[in-house]
């Protein structure tokens, strides 16, 4: 039986000079948060489901086209989107992807399929209105973002699946200095970590943008990308 109680999605945010490290392919970016503000998208359509039926195709979430600006990307290099999303009918299974083609959740080391048993997330555990699953937690940069697929496991027709979104914004400053990043990897300094995409095979590479900020301006023969594997790997 699943406890009454659970920590709200609102404990989960993170407050101005909270400690942040998202881990790369190409090493970990160790932030600080700057400033923070709410934003939220309530409701999304996914549309209907016919009975055991899934979309026609993965959801991006967002605008039409010719514009296509999607939600959970941020517009602008300087901000960070920190997401935790919930989902109605209850029934309805949620499979997210980051960055697209990339499923999350897969035990096996075979693809995950849309309708299977593994690696969804469903309204009984995040529901519309909250709370919502830590298993929804997102964090994304520009040019970083999920896509969506639905699934209706009953024989009944579903009219219209909906998501929720609630998300907060962050500037950031990077970290560089070796003890620093140290000292928030080897868990000396409480910093909230997250692998960006999937653990295996790798998770995502940085976008470029973001590795020259975090590579430009070092020493000659320091890379803080580099050194942050070395410390993960116990050998910084």
């Amino acid at each position: 039986m699943e406890a009454i109680l659970k920590t709200s999605h609102e404990d989960l945010f993170l407050e101005n000079g909270f400690l942040l490290a998202l881990g790369f392919k190409d090493g970990w970016v160790c932030l600080r948060i700057q400033d923070r503000e709410w934003a939220n998208l309530e409701p999304w359509s996914l549309g209907a489901l016919t009975a055991l039926g899934s979309l026609a195709s993965y959801d991006l979430i967002q605008t039409p086209a010719p514009e296509s600006q999607r939600y959970l990307e941020p517009f602008d290099q300087s901000l960070i989107y920190h997401t935790f999303w919930g989902v109605t009918p209850g029934q309805v299974r949620i499979y997210p992807e980051y960055p697209p083609r990339t499923a999350l959740g897969s035990m096996l080391s075979s693809a995950r399929s849309v309708g299977g048993n593994v690696g969804y997330v469903d309204g009984r555990k995040s529901p519309f209105n909250g709370p919502f699953s830590k298993a929804t937690e997102l964090f994304t940069v520009k040019e970083r973002y999920p896509e969506f697929q639905a699934y209706n496991p009953t024989n009944d027709a579903v009219y219209n699946v909906m998501m929720n979104f609630e998300q907060r914004h962050y500037t950031y400053q990077i970290l560089t200095e070796k003890g620093t990043i140290k000292e928030m990897l080897a868990g000396r300094l409480t910093v909230k970590k997250y692998t960006m995409g999937s653990t295996w095979p790798q998770p995502m590479t940085l976008p470029d943008w973001l590795k020259n900020a975090v590579i430009s301006g070092q020493p000659k023969g320091y890379d803080p990308l580099k050194y942050s594997l070395d410390v993960m790997s116990g050998k910084g």
